[in-house]
């Protein structure tokens, strides 16, 4: 047996083409295209398409932040329906979290929520997942996160997407957060 062949291609492609030098029997070729990692700059822009979704990173006086000490924040996302006046259901909001940061355990555990609004969390080391059904009125999501390091930090976009629906998704966008102490 072969090995699975490898092979890189542009991002600006727009066709590729397969070929074999003989006949291929049983099933025939397979491929699949595989894009990891994460954008090498935050947007500058937001993208609402059914879904409107931002986040704030709030300090202790629960104003706006770019700069904590190594101390917990608050980020507070919210969301909401776009789409005449209905809400949506089987919502997932991906907050990523910025480098050096994690979820405080008791502010928001995998399972069941006890969030308002929000039917299940999935927490991982680098986001945090809310499943929701977003309103028409603002849904705000409100946890902690606390820095573990010091320095300054990419803070991802949050997202956010109907499961079902894959046009309607929301995007905020990326920050800085400066960690001293």
């Amino acid at each position: 047996m072969k090995p699975v062949l490898r092979s890189e291609f542009s991002g600006n492609a727009s066709a590729l083409r397969f070929a074999s030098s003989r006949k291929l029997s049983g099933p025939g070729a397979f491929f699949q295209v595989v894009e990891a990692g994460f954008d090498g700059h935050a947007p500058t822009e937001s993208l609402t398409n059914g879904l409107e979704i931002y986040r704030e990173i709030l300090g202790k006086n629960n104003e706006a932040v770019t700069s904590t000490t190594r101390r917990r924040a608050n980020p507070r996302a919210t969301a909401r329906s776009q789409l005449q006046r209905e809400p949506i259901t089987n919502v997932a909001i991906i907050d990523l979290l910025p480098g050096g940061f994690e979820v405080v355990d008791s502010s928001a555990r995998t399972g069941a929520s006890s969030i308002n609004g929000v039917n299940y969390v999935d927490v991982r080391e680098d986001r945090a997942v809310f499943f929701v059904t977003a309103p028409t009125n603002a849904l705000e999501i409100d946890y902690q996160i606390k820095s573990c390091n010091r320095g300054q930090f990419i803070v991802p976009p949050v997202f956010a997407q109907s499961m079902y629906d894959r046009n309607v998704k929301g995007r905020g966008v990326g920050g800085k957060i400066t960690v001293t102490e």
